[in-house]
């Protein structure tokens, strides 16, 4: 990881004191997050889709099938938008309008290079599932298994963050009065610092 701020992340949005411009802790969120949301160009309307993906600093690696909709969709159209989020807690105030959520929310517009030759499939797999299994403990991948997915570079363009997070100050919009919060915090989500040391196990396949 890294502290300095690529050029792509953008501060500029309507609400100001929600912007999100820790870099290193908005890196630190993609590389632990293990969902995210893909939208592509489809007619009549938008496609969306939901992904596991390897944030490498520079783009968002995901692949699927290559006879399915999400690749004759990219193919048709290489520019997509991808969105990862986190909610962290409900918050509950007297007035109505003061429901909300404490949350994290991150949007990256990516240009994708599309990868669909065996090699190239499996390279950018064994990049990806860096991720996943940094032990490295798998057999190397199938070229049956590789002809049957193409891989996706989704290379950022640009990329917003917000988050709304009460221990930050981020009670109120700017100008009115501070909410009386209730917090009520979500269980921990699905992240893969939240996963036991034992799922990282280079040994779990050998015979005991």
């Amino acid at each position: 990881m890294t502290s300095i701020t690529p050029a792509y992340l953008r501060s500029e949005m309507r609400r100001t004191d929600l912007a999100w411009t820790d870099w290193p802790a908005i890196e630190a969120f993609l590389r632990n997050e293990l969902i995210c949301r893909v939208a592509v160009h489809d007619a009549p309307y938008p496609y969306i889709t939901a992904q596991s993906f390897t944030f490498t600093g520079d783009a968002f690696l995901i692949h699927s099938s290559r006879f399915g909709k999400l690749a004759a969709a990219i193919r048709a159209n290489p520019l997509v938008t991808i969105e990862v989020d986190r909610p962290v807690a409900l918050l509950k105030a007297p007035k109505g309008q003061n429901t909300s959520l404490e949350y994290f929310s991150v949007i990256a517009r990516c240009a994708v290079r599309l990868r669909d030759s065996t090699d190239e499939v499996r390279a950018h797999q064994y990049q990806a599932l860096d991720k996943f299994r940094p032990e490295k403990d798998y057999t190397p991948i199938e070229d049956g298994a590789a002809s049957q997915i193409v891989a996706y570079r989704c290379e950022i363009r640009e990329m917003s963050a917000k988050k709304r997070i009460l221990a930050d100050g981020q009670y109120s919009p700017p100008g009115q009065p501070r909410a009386p919060y209730l917090r009520y915090p979500f269980q921990s989500g699905a992240t893969l610092s939240g996963l036991p040391p034992e799922a990282f196990d280079p040994h779990r396949f050998e015979a005991k």
